[in-house]
């Protein structure tokens, strides 16, 4: 009876996610269950392993693809397989990862570091934006020509006075950045549904395989400095122009998002010790989502505090 509990929570999970990655066109509400589809593959991942995962990604992409062909025609079965591609299969490989374990030599379980956990999701990120490039190679300017003529339409739509050639030129303009942004957008999708999901496991499905990994402990891998000191250069040196631009662009893009963290674990840990620092908080972050140079004050933060150690000093370590 307890296995096919498991087993029909599993199928749900999955065929849960499955239909909700569709709801994106129904309003706000749709593209914000959409946006967190991945998340009860995370919840069955974290509940029952990466078995439960793996029957759950199977369901979701069944399912997404059923769905997609009863209401769009039977071609739109193809969905399926984007969805195993942008979805299933990065949380197969994510929540992996995020199970991996060892004793840590004191009686406790040491976990797979959060930090290096943002860095797979950060390389699949990386994987998907190549593997766009590679499915974009033989149209006229591959991946940046094709992403300028979907943003083309949606740039003379919100700016109906303005000509189309100017369109077509903001448009080229804009599409490394789009990618870049697209690229980021998947990576927090992913960080904010396993959240969500390992709560949803924790709270709804009985308890959560691994533990939530505390803020002030976040620690990317050397790595990632080189790699984001490297995007910089390359991109300057290349202007962001063609593939190899765009490449550059986006890996610089991608490396900058542990140092955000990073920088933010900092905050959270100078707040603490100053009152009214919840406060100061919500300022920050409010300011984040309007404006540009929080974020560039974060991420400096983030690269300061490798070699000075602010966490430590604030006690958030």
């Amino acid at each position: 009876m307890r296995l096919s509990r498991d087993l029909s929570i599993t199928l749900a999970a999955g065929a849960l996610s499955g239909v909700g990655s569709l709801l994106v066109v129904t309003g706000v509400l749709g593209v914000i269950a959409a946006y967190l589809a991945p998340a009860p593959l995370f919840a069955a991942a974290f509940r029952y392993g990466l078995p439960g995962g793996v029957i759950s990604a199977v369901a979701g992409t069944i399912a997404g693809a059923a769905t997609a062909a009863a209401l769009a025609g039977p071609e739109q079965v193809l969905y399926g397989l984007g969805f195993a591609v942008v979805t299933a299969l990065p949380v197969l490989v994510i929540a992996r990862f995020a199970l991996l374990s060892r004793p840590d030599g004191a009686g406790g379980t040491e976990w797979y570091p959060a930090g290096r956990l943002m860095t797979v999701a950060i390389a699949l990120a990386g994987a998907l934006v190549a593997g766009g490039w590679l499915f974009a190679a033989g149209a006229e300017g591959g991946l940046r020509g094709e992403v300028a003529r979907t943003l083309e339409p949606l740039i003379e739509l919100m700016a109906a006075d303005a000509a189309t050639a100017n369109a077509a030129v903001l448009a080229e303009s804009l599409a490394g950045r789009f990618v870049a942004f697209a690229a980021c957008f998947w990576v927090v999708q992913m960080v904010l549904s396993g959240m969500l999901g390992r709560f949803a496991a924790d709270r709804l499905l009985g308890g959560s395989m691994r533990p939530v990994p505390p803020l002030a402990s976040f620690d990317p891998p050397e790595a990632v400095r080189w790699v984001l000191v490297a995007g910089v250069a390359l991109t300057i040196a290349t202007g962001g122009d063609g593939d190899f631009g765009l490449f550059a662009g986006v890996a610089a893009v991608l490396a900058a998002m542990p140092y955000l963290v990073l920088g933010l674990g900092v905050a959270h840990g100078l707040a603490r010790g100053v009152r009214g620092g919840g406060f100061i908080l919500a300022a920050v972050y409010l300011l984040a989502l309007m404006l540009y140079w929080p974020i560039l004050l974060i991420l400096v933060l983030g690269f300061v505090e490798r070699w000075a150690g602010l966490r430590r000093r604030s006690g958030a370590a």
